[in-house]
């Protein structure tokens, strides 16, 4: 019984206390003047506006805000609120891959698979797949085990080495507390 009044005056205490909300970190350490332009387009997308979301997107994309270039990317990949277009998919994939967007990442390596947007080129697939699995993109971490027989043993080390050089391309704070396949 002194266990639950106890654990309730705590509680209490916590409650009134009106303490502010913890605030969280920046991640980049620089300001994202796309992020609320970015946060409205997610809402208009979740409302199924797609072409309005778009245009956020691009707006937020333009102004460098990584998750918009990423949702863009898969816009113009889908062909949802815009006519498809692989190669602006590509174009705005890239940019968030190079960012160090680790989804991005895994969409451009896909794209590499499959020729759309850029020609075929499983050494690029492979390498951006491991740099997607190094920053925590599973389902990148699934593709490696299928790219990897299509390839010689000189193509995955060329792999290796091409993703080694796209890791050092990506901000220095995203790859923190990360597992390294480096």
């Amino acid at each position: 019984m002194f266990k639950k009044i106890a654990l309730m005056l705590v509680c209490f205490a916590l409650i009134s206390c009106g303490s502010d909300a913890p605030v969280a970190p920046q991640v980049t350490g620089v300001s994202d003047p796309g992020e609320s332009v970015a946060d409205q387009a997610l809402v208009l997308a979740s409302k199924g506006e797609h072409a309005a979301a778009v245009a956020l997107f691009l707006q937020a994309a333009e102004q460098g805000n990584r998750p918009a270039q990423y949702f863009l990317g898969l816009y113009y990949a889908r062909g949802e609120g815009v006519t498809q277009d692989f190669s602006k998919a590509f174009k705005w994939l890239e940019k968030a891959s190079l960012g160090g967007h680790p989804k991005a990442m895994y969409h451009l390596g896909e794209m590499y698979v499959h020729g759309d947007g850029t020609p075929v080129d499983h050494v690029k697939a492979m390498a951006w797949f491991w740099a997607a699995t190094t920053l925590g993109e599973r389902f990148a971490e699934t593709r490696l085990k299928t790219v990897a027989p299509r390839l010689t043993p000189v193509e995955i080390g060329d792999a290796k080495i091409l993703s080694k050089a796209l890791m050092k391309k990506i901000p220095k704070d995203l790859k923190l507390k990360r597992v390294s396949l480096h």
